[in-house]
């Protein structure tokens, strides 16, 4: 890997940094929507099934017990457990801020007003296999509980044992969740969204997952709604010569440890800066117990650029849409006003972005491949429908039938014309 300059990529090059993985998801659609159909078909006999085949594990049920659930919360050693609930404290603060509120307006004659209700039931994946994600569970169900959802879904893989990790089930207990399942990868997508014997469906599934997870979210996005697509962990840095170049190689290869496929892109407003922090991502990342994982994913997908003005990198940024973006420089506050294309956004060098995977209080749900540039992150909007309602007087049906007549009959709607006109009959 070798540090490039940002204005001499060329177009091709440029496009194949902000594409990412985009197209590679159509090689595997046909045996995600196999799965997909068969649990669809058979139930709980095809994820038994599937457990074996993938997770290698024998299950005749899946529903986590009240008695595993005891077990986990007495055995999982107490200093995880006080940091765990003191994360799921803080991001219970932060995404209770970003709730909105219901209201009514009166004017002359009418009433307006909003009223929230929130999903009846939902589903959180949250991953397994090369790692656990506890922290996956309580960013995606306390923006839920905070929604007032009554009845919130766990679905996550089973080790060979049939048994789930302790922490896992600890932050659902915090979390708020109501059923657990030992159901992974493509067939928890898919009981998720039909249902099996032991498990209703859902109305919404959220969290992140592999590719074959975000394309089985996709196939049943017809069905049951979702959050978004999300694809590799990735992350963009821009730092000027102020940062501290160990802060930023642990960030970049915090990210590259998720899995083969992550992506880290460094752009840096200093030659000597850029050169220091991809020495120590080489040195550091041998030390880290995932090193084969980022060994691969530096070569994959990790990238260094040096930038001559920070309007190039900041437009680069914004073009690339990052999941998460550390603005590791002077002034990082100020500069926040030019990124509008960001699934969260971290401030300044000591503003790690494992603060915000873990324990800050913005969640880490987020949308990447460049869907930043649509929506942000994961929130209790995404639980809730906001209904408006209206009420119309006499008087006030006097004021609005000839505006709606109008219009209607611009549109060449004269059914709507009329109805608004037989107020004034009233």
């Amino acid at each position: 890997m070798t540090i490039k300059k940002l204005a001499a990529l060329s177009d091709d090059e440029r496009k194949a940094l902000l594409e990412r993985q985009k197209t590679e998801f159509k090689d595997i659609e046909p045996s995600v929507r196999k799965i997909i159909d068969d649990v669809r078909s058979r139930g709980s006999a095809a994820v038994a099934e599937y457990a074996k085949k993938y997770d290698k594990a024998e299950l005749s049920r899946f529903r986590v017990t009240a008695d595993e659930m005891a077990r986990a919360l007495r055995e999982t050693p107490k200093p995880l457990v006080d940091a765990m609930t003191v994360a799921a404290d803080n991001i219970f603060k932060f995404q209770s801020r970003q709730m909105p509120s219901e209201f009514r307006l009166k004017s002359k004659g009418s009433v307006l007003g909003q009223k929230i209700e929130p999903f009846a039931r939902i589903g959180v994946y949250a991953p397994g296999g090369t790692a656990t994600y506890p922290s996956t569970v309580l960013m995606g169900c306390i923006p839920a509980k905070v929604a007032k959802v009554p009845e919130i879904v766990v679905c996550t893989p089973p080790r060979p044992d049939g048994t789930i990790n302790d922490a896992m089930l600890v932050a659902a207990d915090l979390a708020g969740a109501t059923e657990v399942y030992k159901i992974g990868g493509v067939q928890a997508i898919a009981a998720m969204a039909y249902g099996i014997s032991e498990m209703a469906p859902v109305e919404k599934i959220v969290g992140p997952g592999n590719k074959y997870v975000t394309v089985a979210k996709q196939l049943v996005s017809q069905d049951c709604d979702i959050e978004f697509l999300a694809g590799p962990s990735e992350i963009l840095i821009i730092a000027d010569d102020s940062a501290e170049p160990e802060m930023v190689a642990y960030d970049m290869l915090a990210q590259l440890e998720h899995d083969i496929d992550a992506k880290a892109v460094l752009v840096s407003l200093s030659e000597e800066l850029a050169s220091k922090v991809l020495d120590k991502m080489r040195e550091l990342g041998k030390t880290l117990p995932r090193s084969e994982i980022i060994a691969q994913a530096m070569q994959k997908g990790c990238t260094v650029l040096t930038s001559d003005s920070l309007d190039q990198a900041i437009d680069f940024a914004n073009d690339y849409a990052p999941e998460h973006i550390l603005l590791a420089m002077r002034d990082s506050e100020d500069e926040m006003k030019n990124i509008c294309n960001a699934g969260s956004i971290f401030l300044g060098t000591y503003s790690s972005v494992a603060f915000g995977d873990y324990c800050a209080g913005p969640n880490h749900i987020l949308p990447t491949m460049g869907l930043a540039a649509t929506r942000g992150a994961l929130s209790p909007l995404d639980f809730i429908k906001m209904i408006p309602y209206q009420r119309t007087s006499r008087s006030g049906a006097n004021k609005l039938a000839k505006v709606a007549a109008t219009i209607a009959r611009a549109e060449g709607l004269e059914a709507h014309a009329r109805a608004a006109e037989s107020r004034l009959k009233k």
